[in-house]
Order: C-alpha cells, then structure tokens, then sequence
C-alpha cells in the first residue's frame, strides 16, 4: 500500500487559537491542547497504518507474493518467529530519526491476522497490539505514547487492478476501545475509535479520492468517529455530520467537504472546504474550513486556511 493510503487526516480536528475571543481563557487552552492531542493521535496512528500495510505487503503469509520478513521500516527490525500463526513483532530502536519532521519511535506492535486467510480477501481483520509503542518529535522532544488494541478489517478486499481501473474502491473499517495514551508532560488518556475509510482513484484525473466517517453510535449520537477521556479527565465525543472528503490533486490534508462537531462542554463544528468567505468552495481546490461554537448566548465564528 502506497504512502498516500494512510496518511493522515491530521486537519479534521484541529482546533487553533484564533477562537480565543469570547471565552475563558483557561477553558480555550485546554479545547486548543485537547484538538491538538487528537490531531496527534490520529495522524500518529494513520502513519502506523501505512507502514504496517507497507510492510506486510511483500509476506507471503499475509497473502502477497514475494519478499520476506525483513523490515523496510525506519528504526524497525521484524521478528517473524511466530509468522506460522501469522503473527509480527514489530520492534523500533528508539534512537533512528526517521520521517519528516524527525523523530524517532520506540516500543513494539504486534500485528496478527485475526481473521481471514490473508489480509487482502474480504472481511480479513488485522489486530494491532501496541506495547509502549512511543513517538517522539525531535524538534521539540514532545512525545505520545500507545498502549492498547485496535482492529483494521478490510470491507471490499484489495483488488489492486480494480482499484487502478477506478472500478474498485479500498474500504477499511477501524476498531479501537480503551487505548492508554501518554503524553511528554505525564498526562494521561483514554481513547477510543470507531470509523470507516474509503480509497478511490479516478484514472482520468490520476487522482485519489479518501473518504472518512464516524462508524457507531455512543450515546445516542449517531456517526461518531471517537470517545473518551482527555489529559484533563474531561470526557469527549467527535462526530461526523457528513463525510470527509479529500484528494491527492488538492491534498489528502486539504479536505474539499464534509463537517464534524467536536463535542467538549460545548459543540465545536467544524466544515471543510470553504473560500475566504466560509461558503462552500467554487473552485476545484478550498482555501480552508470554518469554525462555529456559542459563547455569550451568541454564534461564534472563525474561518481559517489549511
């Protein structure tokens, strides 16, 4: 799976300081620190994702042709002496700068086909197993830590020539309850996942179209895409009220719509693709998205570029 496949959708929670006006100073830096740790999460976990993809796609036992067990990971090595029960070890080094910004990662994932004969047939589960799996930004030493279980089961199967063809879409579907999340600072928190991703590329564009919603339901609202509590104990939902939709022609990074609420003490809602005005993008390509919230018995607004 290529690098474009699991990157990350790391604006669609990200919450930056220009909502300042018309709250609580305190209550505002802890939304802006919550959003930028979910930001965090997410893009760290995705960028997971695409080099265990990356990586298994040349195992044999894992349903590709070819290859070994050997790591093309940075600052990896893959310990394949369970590969009969199609289970991986994946050990980082901790010290190997890797990525761009740099930084280095430490710990262990276990990877395991939980389901299916090999990853690329139709309702096949890989299980993540992460043990102190830790990253840390070396421009800044800021790090997060994971310790949990999540699962990526694959909908459609990877019909790779479909795909290519436009005829066939890559689905996935994530699972991720109570993983323990460690902050640089101590803090600590749980957190939980539930969405659906989809890949489609359109040949006559050469492009690549993801797709993203929430996938369940957590009291009582519906399209959630994940829950639980933040490094200040406080307890929060996101959902979605339409999918994320982005492209590699614009920038996976750059949606072009959709719009999720980001659930604290109040609602933050969040629309993608919009001009310099907050409506919806004439062009192929947005300038950014919006923020709404209420404060003062009024309807706050900021609009922001990508």
């Amino acid at each position: 799976m290529t690098k474009h496949f699991f990157l990350s959708m790391a604006v669609a929670i990200l919450f930056v300081g220009g909502c300042k006006k018309d709250k609580d100073e305190a209550l505002d830096s802890k939304v802006e620190q919550h959003n930028r740790d979910a930001n965090t999460y997410k893009s760290e976990l995705d960028q997971t994702d695409n080099d265990i993809n990356d990586a298994i796609k040349d195992i044999p036992a894992f349903g590709k042709t070819g290859g070994t067990a050997s790591s093309p990971l940075c600052g990896c090595t893959i310990d394949s002496s369970q590969i009969a029960q199609k289970i991986l070890f994946f050990n980082f080094d901790g010290v190997t700068p890797c990525f761009s910004p740099s930084r280095t990662r430490s710990g262990q994932i276990k990877v395991q086909l939980t389901q299916g004969q090999y990853w690329s047939n139709v309702g096949s589960v890989l299980t993540l197993t992460f043990n102190n799996y830790k990253i840390t930004r070396l421009s800044d030493n800021r790090s997060i830590q994971f310790n949990g279980t999540k699962t990526l089961q694959n909908i459609n199967g990877n019909d790779w020539l479909g795909f290519l063809f436009g005829t066939k879409t890559l689905k996935y579907r994530e699972r991720a309850l109570n993983i323990a999340v460690k902050f640089d600072d101590g803090s600590q928190a749980t957190w939980n996942s539930a969405r659906i991703t989809e890949w489609s590329y359109v040949p006559a564009e050469t492009k690549i179209v993801f797709n993203a919603s929430g996938d369940t339901t957590y009291n009582g609202v519906g399209n959630t895409d994940s829950w639980g509590t933040n490094r200040y104990g406080n307890s929060f939902v996101t959902f979605y009220n339409s999918a994320i939709v982005s492209n590699t022609y614009c920038g996976l990074w750059r949606p072009v719509s959709g719009k999720i609420t980001h659930r604290l003490d109040r609602d933050f809602i969040i629309t993608f693709g919009v001009d310099q005005q907050g409506n919806a993008t004439p062009y192929a390509c947005a300038y950014g998205f919006k923020i709404n919230w209420e404060a003062n018995n009024k309807t706050q607004e900021v609009i922001l570029s990508y």
